[in-house]
């Protein structure tokens, strides 16, 4: 979990996805960056989370700021922008949180997941563009999330990914992840599956 005075530190990446606007992609990345989010779909969904984190870099940044109602003035505005650090999140994670989430899920003992959920991750509108670094490249997904425990429980999530893929050898890593529900009001018992 990042500290207050780290996050503020942290180049915070949410300003750079204010509109992808209209630019043409070049077919071969727009399918490669498509590809990529439905293998790592595909990992969380059949419970691989090792693989899963392996697909973040060693200085990402992956976090779930708390929505807020906003008046119709203040629309351009939203929980991702750099205001000096995340105010509150469901979680702020770097690389080392995650890697402790994923060891704790590795144990069989995560009280949340005994048994484990039964997820399905879909991911669709992929649009992107080239970041300010050379092989960088901002991403906005949009993201349905569905989660069944044990007999009865179903939870719904859907919103937004914004991602900065690093181009590395023939595939990518995720260096930096905003997920921005919909919602504001978390009706889950937990939110102990990835986004």
């Amino acid at each position: 979990m990042l500290t207050t005075g780290e996050q503020s530190r942290k180049s915070i990446s949410a300003p750079q996805f204010r509109s992808m606007g209209m630019e043409r992609t070049p077919l071969e990345l727009q399918h490669a960056v498509e590809q990529f989010l439905y293998a790592e779909s595909e990992l969380l969904d059949d419970w691989q989370w090792r693989a899963w984190v392996d697909l973040f870099t060693e200085d990402s940044h992956y976090r779930m700021p708390i929505r807020r109602n906003q008046l119709r003035r203040q629309r351009k505005r939203d929980e991702a922008d750099d205001m000096g650090g995340l105010e509150v999140a469901h979680f702020d994670d770097d690389r080392k949180s995650l890697d402790m989430r994923v060891q704790q899920l590795e144990t069989g003992m995560h009280w949340a997941e005994d048994p484990p959920s039964r997820s399905r991750h879909l991911v669709t509108n992929v649009r992107l563009r080239p970041g300010t670094t050379e092989g960088e490249y901002f991403v906005r997904s949009n993201f349905f999330v569905y989660r069944n425990r044990l007999e009865a429980e179903v939870d719904l999530w859907a919103g937004e990914r914004r991602d900065v893929l690093r181009a590395e050898g023939d595939s990518f890593r995720i260096a930096d992840r905003i997920i921005l529900l919909d919602q504001n009001l978390i009706l889950s018992k937990n939110l102990s599956v990835f986004f």
